[in-house]
Parts: C-alpha cells; sequence; structure tokens
C-alpha cells in the first residue's frame, strides 16, 4: 500500500451540512497521518473522470443536485466511496446519514410540548430526506394527538418564479389558524419563511412559531427574528463516513449497508421562543417558570402568585399539556441546564444555580436521573463549539468510529 491516501470529498459547500460533514471529515484525516482530503471549488459531475485520474483512492460523495446520479458514476468507477448526501432513499454506496424520520420526530415534539396543537411541515418535493423528516413529523404528530399539514416549496415556485417569498404564502400561510407551529425542512426554507411573514405582515413567534434544520448560522441570523433549528450530527457523521471509507480503502469490508445518525438537539431562538398554549392560567404560569426559574420555582409558589388552588392549576396543565405543573417546571429546568452546559464555559454549580437548584449535587443527581449522564459526561461528550484544532473530545470520537469501523467485518 502507498503511504499516502487521497480523499475526494465532492458537495456544495454553500450548504451548512456539507460544511459541517467535511469538518468531521477533516478531524478523522487529522488522526490519520495516512489521509490526505481533497475538496474542488465549484465541483461539477463532468469533473469526476479527471479528478479520479488524480490518484483518489476514495470518495466522500457530500449533497450534490440528485440528477448529477454522482453515486452511481462513482460506484461504475470502481472507487471506494461513502455517501453521506441523504438525497435518494437507496444508493449503490454505503450510506453514512443523518436519520431523517428521527428528525421530523424531534419537532413535533419540541412544538408539542411547548403547547402547539396545529402543526405545518413546509419542505422540497421528491428530496429524501424533506420526505423523511416530513413523514417522521407528521407521524409524531399524530400520535400525540396534534392536527399536522404539509406544503412543499415548489408549490410557490410555480405561482411566484420571482422567488421572493413563497408565492403561495397568500393562499395558505395567511389562512393558517393562530397560533400554528411550522417546520421547515432546513434552514433556506425556515428563513423563506420568516421572510414571508414579514411580507405579509404575520407576527413571528406570535402568530406563527418557524423552526429550520441545520444551525445554519447564515441563514439562521439573516432574517429578524433569529431562525431556531434543529442541530445535526453532521461533524460526526463525517467522523463515522471518514472511519467506513478508511476500511474500504484498506481492502476490508464493512457490515452496515446504512448508518443512521440522530440529532442532536433543537437551539431555541426568538422565532419559537414562545408558548402555543390557548390557556391563559398555562400561558401566564409558563412565562413565570421562564422568568423565575434561577430563583427556585414551585407549583404551590406558581398558585398563590395567580391567586388559583393547585388542584385548579393542575387540572388547567393537563388539558393544555397533557403534563403536570411539576413536570413542565423539570422539563425546562433540564433543557434550560442542557443548553447551558453545551453552549458555554459555565462551572457546574452555577448551571444548577441558573437551573433553580440550591444544591449543586441534587442537581447533578437530577440531571443524570433526567438524560441518563452527568452535566460533566455530557459538556465533554457532546459539546459542538467549533475547535480550531482536533482536541481530546475530536480523539475520542475518532477512535469511537474507527473501533465501531473494525468491529463492523462481514
Amino acid at each position: 500500500m502507498r503511504k499516502n491516501k487521497r480523499v475526494l470529498f465532492v458537495g456544495n459547500l454553500a450548504i451548512a451540512y456539507n460544511r459541517d460533514v467535511l469538518r468531521g471529515v477533516a478531524e478523522y484525516a487529522g488522526q490519520q497521518p495516512a489521509i490526505r482530503v481533497f475538496f474542488p471549488d465549484n465541483f461539477h459531475p463532468a469533473d469526476l473522470p479527471a479528478l479520479i485520474r488524480c490518484d483518489i483512492h476514495g470518495v466522500i460523495v457530500a449533497g450534490c443536485p440528485p440528477a448529477w446520479k454522482l453515486p452511481e458514476r462513482i460506484s461504475r468507477r470502481g472507487v471506494p466511496a461513502v455517501d453521506v448526501s441523504a438525497e435518494l432513499e437507496t444508493s449503490s454506496l454505503p450510506r453514512v446519514v443523518t436519520d431523517d424520520a428521527a428528525v421530523g420526530r424531534m419537532a413535533a415534539d419540541y412544538f408539542i410540548d411547548r403547547g402547539f396543537k396545529r402543526l405545518v411541515y413546509y419542505g422540497m418535493s421528491q428530496r429524501y430526506w424533506s420526505d423523511a423528516r416530513r413523514d417522521g413529523f407528521i407521524a409524531q404528530a399524530a400520535a400525540r394527538g396534534a392536527d399536522a399539514r404539509y406544503f412543499h416549496k415548489q408549490q410557490a415556485e410555480a405561482e411566484d418564479r420571482a422567488g421572493l417569498f413563497p408565492g403561495t404564502a397568500a393562499s395558505w400561510l395567511k389562512k393558517l389558524p393562530k397560533p400554528t407551529a411550522i417546520y421547515a425542512g432546513d434552514d433556506l426554507l425556515g428563513a423563506y419563511l420568516v421572510e414571508a411573514c414579514r411580507h405579509l405582515r404575520i407576527r413571528v413567534p406570535e402568530d406563527m412559531a418557524i423552526l429550520g434544520t441545520d444551525n445554519d448560522d447564515l441563514y439562521g441570523q439573516l432574517r429578524t427574528p433569529h431562525l431556531s433549528s434543529i442541530l445535526l450530527d453532521s461533524r460526526n457523521i463525517g467522523i463515522q463516513a471518514m472511519a467506513m471509507l478508511y476500511r474500504l480503502i484498506r481492502g476490508r469490508k464493512v457490515k452496515a449497508k446504512t448508518v443512521l445518525i440522530p440529532p442532536v438537539r433543537v437551539i431555541t431562538r426568538l422565532s419559537s421562543d414562545i408558548f402555543g398554549v390557548e390557556d391563559e392560567l398555562v400561558r401566564e404560569a409558563l412565562g413565570l417558570i421562564q422568568q423565575h426559574l434561577s430563583s427556585g420555582v414551585s407549583v404551590k409558589w406558581l398558585a398563590e402568585r395567580l391567586a388559583v388552588s393547585r388542584p385548579t392549576m393542575e387540572r388547567h396543565f393537563e388539558a393544555a399539556l397533557n403534563r403536570s405543573p411539576a413536570t413542565e417546571i423539570q422539563r425546562i429546568q433540564m433543557e434550560t441546564a442542557r443548553q447551558l452546559i453545551l453552549d458555554s464555559d459555565m462551572p457546574i454549580a452555577d448551571v444548577a444555580q441558573k437551573a433553580g437548584y440550591s444544591s449543586p449535587r441534587q442537581f447533578s443527581t437530577s440531571f443524570h436521573d433526567y438524560f441518563n449522564e452527568t452535566p460533566r459526561t455530557m459538556r465533554k461528550m457532546h459539546r459542538y463549539a467549533a475547535a480550531a484544532s482536533p482536541d481530546s473530545g475530536t480523539r475520542a470520537s475518532v477512535a469511537a468510529a474507527q473501533s465501531h469501523a473494525d468491529r463492523s467485518t462481514l
């Protein structure tokens, strides 16, 4: 075997998902001196034969137009390759992709947990990743008793070729009852909807709460209000795909044809930072919980502040959210704590205080019971802040990916 293995990464780097996958590819390669990664600018399928002739030993196929049929073209040339594009339900190549049905389920749970009863999915027709997210979203909404519908961007383009905002916005956005929660299949579509609502004078999030996917800082923060988004484990997809590809390059086989990577979590920004409950008492209580969380909120305190009995409070919460006030307080405490653990360097004791716990030990116990891991373990293993160079967490991820690939022999 030659000492250096040259890996070609092909995909549109204007897409946040592809960029994050490439970061994972680079991190894996940084721990394997024998691997060198190349990614051409402005790739076109016509360039593929010349690129493969340049002593390429393997290819990572990221998101490209389905019409290019890159997996089939690469497979015919016999070059080891792994598909991370999620553009087609089936591929001639081994795949490491997001579990898109799980992404849709996460979106539905997020909105329903916030009290929304009317949900809409807005995506791209005849695109596998979008259809899978739609199906997961609709099925989870139905399972939890919410009303869910869906629309496709192509419907808008048929009526508005200018593309400034969804052409069907006037015919469906304005007709939706308020409040409604809309899950967009990616952040580009989410930003598209935010602009459409601005054009139509629909308030976001008061009338329409909007959630995207990919946590793309460009699309998510280019529009006002800033877009909430589902964070995918894209970097890990790159790491796992490289582990699989490196194994194929070395002439070994892999057992799994498709590896599905679940999403990480929802990052809440202003576009969905609202509760969709119509019950005025519950809505006011939820606001008080968020405002006074660090002071230590209890059901007794809420009832006193709102001048109602505890049984009355319980009945309203069960009717509006299908859970008790105590359960909702704990959910908000834990979600607040998780966001601080993953997105900041705040000491654990301070996180405990922000989440309403006077004892860091009690907080750690409650956190472990809720998430099945300690706050420190979650921060060490799952933090997604960008790093300038591979750190110990990256090395652990690479080692885990390599170990998984090594166990996947036929």
